[in-house]
């Protein structure tokens, strides 16, 4: 009876060690930047389960029916027409603003989010991003207090963030307007943070920003005519993404600004792979930033598991 006894005592013993000893993730290194990580497509799928798992976060854009369709569709492969700007024009679809729907700003979310909980939010990482020296961060190491940005749209540096503004290309209003009212909160507060595309967010100078507000390229242009192009190139392109729309004075103002290219803007990985598909381009020629192939392993591991 005693041998039965501790035999039974010791094998519960046994379960309740084995029920204790699962690791638990630290939220804090969750998403956490990896310097090694690698920068080829290629290379990036081999590590798709692991990174998928430890990146996503509840603010994570998801696919829905707002997300935008001429980067991700294999149906349009096809060669350029003889200019490139206008088969880019060509994505973009034309309507009437809606000015009846409601503007809350409230619907966009908090504002900044730490996405990886590592206490730098999406303002910082932009700061980060685009500096041209190595930051330096207050005591905490979740601020950014110094480091040297050029504003696009003036053309001048800084090397003090707060004299700096985290612009939307398109901004929020704007996106409202053309397509956006009636979004989920949660692909709103992934629009206000996105950091997929390098181009979504660019640190500007406070002035520049307000200056811009929420107007259109019919209405407000850089006072940096060289940044023209590719200022063009990026509205076109993040309002393609979203599939949002754009009204007539504004595509012929953005038809204007692209005819100021002596050349391709500059390549962007999701312009790398639109060029591909229309037959402009033989090969890849870009590599994923850190961002997109955060965004593209979740893509593929969406796909595998449905």
């Amino acid at each position: 009876m005693s041998f039965r006894f501790n035999t039974l005592l010791l094998f519960i013993i046994i379960l309740l060690v084995q029920g204790c000893s699962g690791k638990s993730e630290d939220p804090q290194v969750i998403g956490a930047k990896d310097d090694s990580s690698v920068n080829s497509p290629t290379e990036t799928t081999a590590s798709m389960t692991v990174s998928t798992i430890t990146t996503t976060t509840s603010f994570q854009k998801e696919p829905t029916n707002d997300e935008p369709e001429f980067l991700f569709d294999a149906e349009s492969a096809g060669q350029l027409s003889t200019d490139w700007r206008d088969d880019l024009l060509n994505e973009l679809r034309v309507a009437t603003p809606d000015f009846e729907t409601l503007y809350v700003r409230e619907e966009w979310g908090p504002g900044w989010i730490d996405e990886n909980y590592n206490c730098i939010n999406t303002r910082h990482e932009v700061l980060i991003e685009e500096s041209y020296e190595e930051v330096t961060f207050e005591d905490r190491g979740c601020k950014v207090i110094k480091g040297k940005w050029y504003d696009y749209f003036s053309g001048e540096f800084y090397a003090d963030p707060t004299e700096l503004d985290i612009d939307h290309m398109v901004p929020l209003h704007n996106a409202h307007v053309s397509g956006a009212s009636h979004w989920p909160t949660e692909t709103k507060i992934n629009f206000y943070n996105d950091l997929n595309d390098p181009q979504h967010l660019i640190a500007v100078s406070s002035s520049a920003n307000r200056s811009k507000g929420s107007r259109g390229p019919e209405v407000w242009r850089p006072s940096n005519e060289e940044y023209w192009c590719q200022y063009a190139y990026s509205w076109t392109e993040i309002k393609a993404r979203w599939n949002l729309s754009v009204n007539d004075n504004e595509l012929t103002a953005l038809a204007e600004m692209l005819n100021s290219c002596d050349s391709l803007p500059e390549l962007t990985y999701w312009f790398s792979n639109w060029l591909l598909r229309k037959g402009a381009m033989s090969t890849p020629e870009m590599s994923l930033t850190e961002n997109e192939q955060e965004t593209e392993l979740q893509e593929s591991y969406s796909e595998a598991t449905n």
